[in-house]
């Protein structure tokens, strides 16, 4: 006899025999009563045996001196039932001197002594027993049993064993406990071999399938993707997809039903069917607004991307009752709500839509209460904000202080919450949680830049809890070593005005030549509103070269004294792992004798990358930079201030500083000396994923292009070097990590073709 045959028979012999044996109904209540004094002088409980009787009289509120009332006890009852350790509650009462004596006779349930399984062989036991409810040691009913039978069944089906037959066999013992099994058959596993959309005609039955979950199986990627397996909450949620998908294009009146599942092929495969009544596509005829006494409708159908005579979109409906809600709480109407009301006309196939608006109150900041912060001060949260104590409410500014008091990379978790305190008033509560600053890391490791590195780095980046950094770093490698301290302070006196102070030491190696640089400098910046900000500095080094350097180079010791501009317009959410916004950056550096130096020459950088936030949380993000240095009145460009272009900060790929012109390289252009350029022109394309959210890992491809160029070259596009791959990005303890394989798209004779690349270090 087959397991499942005899495992049919089974139930049908023991069903009612064994889940309830002899015992009364769950719930039955009988409540006897003598006549007498209705004070209750005593109180007993009868029939427990492994229950403490103290445990079950702490779970009823009679007292002995209190009136004797059938509905108090009734409610007692029910209390003791709550508890789910009893399947029948009896009362009754007895005479004494002055009162009565109440008795709750209790039949407690078994206490489950074991559970085990017979029949599983694909999904095992451990992660059986995770999916259960009932625990060992506890009180337990039959309800609960056929309640982790439907738990195990859906076990089954999240698995694609989607006709497995599970009964539960309850072995009860003298002791008063149990012990329960699973019996189960768990068949095959079914697949899905196709989908189908009934009714599917104005837009493509292949279309509506790439925008659902639900996917047919692949016998090369589902063992790895977890596809093809039919999930019942997935595809009811691939119903509202297909509604959704519909709605976007004007479709108003769609109707979408489903999943149906029909088992085929020997029950070893499925069929899923969804089933849509597309209805007609309807045009916007008419936008209005109710309740606007704020903005003009001018202006609130200006911003709208929604707009007359387009398809209907239900996406961009939603996109739009945002926006308003945005526009009013910019002006102080934080709890704004916008309902819109839609008119379809069915001769027409157009449709009407009123926005109706109610603005509320026009909400105040009371008091701003910050909390959370052991060591990070006050004023260093508070200089954050772009709200202020008695000022109007401002969504747009608490956004954007969400996003400044994120971008200071101080806490863990940042929370904003208004509390009403009256109607036209709220305290702004900001609660952080913070997270170490200080770093100290000491070791080793590969850099393909600088070949193999030692390090030492001491970083506190809210040194005294004031917010100012300070930075220690050694760096002594093959082709590099480095000395550098930077101190940095983003508020001076209190005021929107940076200032840094650096010093450094470097050594840079190349195959036959070594240049040292030793200096330090100073420098001030100012925030002009939101976004913007300039800055000024001055900086000095003493230059040196050493061993046989091109004859091109200058070869005597020098010293640069400059000034360096910039401005700088930032609009990224986040500054170390950004999804939208952008960078925009110039600088110009000029260096002169009157600067303290002996060299004498200009630089100028443009450099701007752009973030677009796409579906899933991912983002494209375009990058480009131009750089050119011009030596003066006769004088070269120092070799320390050329642009060296190739490796993992501009064009992946290729060895660092040799995605360039041959005028650049001495020699042979893949193994010659690197001379290095007076001119680049760079551009990355990149595409983000997320793969772990949580700890800002992410996935990334790439199309570089980009070249150094030399002082008579002149920037041709076509002399641009390409490349592309991927990699991935980790906001790590001790600094962004960036491990990226780049392909050379178009290798010269003796370039490779591939190259990984690692680095510790600031993105794009």
């Amino acid at each position: 006899m087959k397991i499942k045959e005899f495992i049919t028979l089974f139930l049908i012999i023991f069903t009612g025999l064994i889940l309830f044996p002899g015992r009364p109904v769950s719930g039955e209540t009988s409540i006897t009563t003598n006549p007498g004094s209705r004070i209750i002088k005593a109180i007993e409980i009868r029939g427990n045996k492994n229950i403490e009787t103290n445990t079950i009289l702490s779970k009823i509120s009679i007292k002995v001196g209190d009136t004797f009332s059938p509905g108090i006890i009734r409610d007692n009852i029910q209390s003791l039932y709550s508890t789910d350790y009893f399947d029948n509650i009896q009362v009754k009462t007895e005479n004494m001197d002055g009162g009565i004596k109440v008795i709750f006779i209790v039949d407690e349930r078994d206490i489950l002594k074991e559970v085990s399984f017979v029949g599983n062989y694909y999904i095992s036991t451990e992660k059986l027993k995770e999916k259960l409810s009932l625990i060992e040691g506890t009180p337990f009913s039959g309800k609960q049993v056929q309640e982790n039978v439907e738990r195990l069944r859906s076990l089954y089906e999240d698995e694609g064993y989607y006709q497995a037959l599970i009964i539960p066999f309850i072995e009860r013992h003298e002791d008063n406990t149990a012990s329960v099994t699973f019996f189960i058959e768990e068949g095959k596993k079914v697949k899905i071999k196709e989908i189908r959309i009934r009714g599917a005609k104005k837009i493509s039955e292949r279309e509506i399938l790439k925008n659902i979950k639900t996917r047919t199986y692949n016998r090369f990627l589902s063992w790895l993707t977890g596809s093809g397996i039919y999930k019942e909450i997935e595809a009811e949620n691939d119903v509202d997809r297909i509604r959704e998908y519909y709605l976007d294009r004007g479709y108003i009146k769609v109707q979408v039903s489903g999943p149906r599942v029909e088992i085929i092929k020997g029950g070893e495969w499925m069929r899923i069917i969804f089933t849509v009544v597309e209805g007609d596509q309807y045009r916007i005829r008419k936008i209005s607004f109710s309740g606007n006494d704020i903005f003009t409708p001018e202006e609130l159908y200006k911003k709208l991307e929604l707009k007359k005579g387009m398809i209907f979109s239900r996406s961009l409906l939603g996109k739009d009752m945002r926006l308003l809600i945005d526009l009013y709480g910019e002006k102080g109407y934080a709890f704004a709500k916008v309902t819109p009301k839609i008119e379809p006309d069915d001769l027409t196939k157009e449709v009407d839509i009123t926005y109706v608006i109610d603005k509320g109150e026009k909400i105040k900041i009371r008091r701003i209460n910050i909390t959370g912060n052991t060591k990070t001060r006050d004023k260093v949260i508070r200089r954050e904000l772009r709200l202020a104590e008695q000022e109007y409410l401002n969504t747009q500014a608490l956004r954007r202080s969400f996003q400044r008091l994120n971008n200071l990379n101080f806490f863990e978790k940042i929370e904003i919450t208004p509390q009403m305190v009256t109607r036209s008033m709220v305290d702004l509560n900001i609660k952080v949680k913070e997270k170490p600053t200080g770093a100290f890391s000491m070791g080793g490791g590969y850099s393909s830049v600088y070949g193999f590195v030692g390090m030492i780095d001491l970083t506190e980046g809210n040194l005294f809890g004031r917010g100012q950094l300070l930075k220690i770093k050694a760096e002594m490698g093959q082709l590099r070593t480095n000395y550098d301290i930077t101190f940095r302070e983003p508020w001076l006196m209190d005021k929107p005005t940076s200032m840094t102070l650096r010093m450094f030491n470097t050594i840079t190696s190349f195959d036959t030549y070594d240049i040292h640089s030793r200096g330090g400098s100073i420098g001030f910046g100012h925030y002009y509103g939101e976004y913007w900000s300039a800055g000024i500095s001055y900086g000095f080094q003493d230059i040196s070269l050493a061993g046989t350097p091109p004859s091109t180079l200058i070869q005597e010791p020098s010293k640069t004294g400059s000034i360096t501009t910039s401005v700088t317009r930032d609009t990224r959410d986040n500054y170390l792992d950004p999804r939208s916004g952008s960078k925009n950056y110039g600088s110009i550096k000029y260096a002169d004798r009157f600067l303290g130096g002996n060299n004498i020459f200009a630089k100028y950088i443009l450099d701007t990358a752009w973030y677009f936030p796409l579906p899933y949380n991912t983002a494209f993000m375009f990058h480009a930079r131009y750089g050119i240095g011009k030596g003066l009145r006769g004088r070269n460009l120092p070799v320390n201030e050329k642009f060296y272009v190739g490796g993992i900060y501009t064009v992946r790929g290729f060895d660092y500083g040799r995605a360039s012109t041959p005028s650049t390289i001495a020699g042979d252009p893949a193994t010659g000396e690197l001379l290095g350029a007076d001119k680049e022109l760079i551009f990355n394309v990149e595409y983000i994923v997320p793969l772990v959210k949580e700890a800002h890992l992410n996935g990334v491809v790439f199309f570089d292009a980009g070249s150094g160029f030399g002082k008579n070259d002149s920037i041709t596009l076509s002399d641009l070097r390409t490349s592309v791959g991927g990699g991935l990005r980790w906001l790590s303890p001790i600094g962004p990590l960036r491990l990226e394989w780049g392909y050379n798209l178009h290798p010269r004779p003796g370039e490779r073709q591939g190259l990984w690349e690692f680095s510790i270090g600031s993105l794009f």
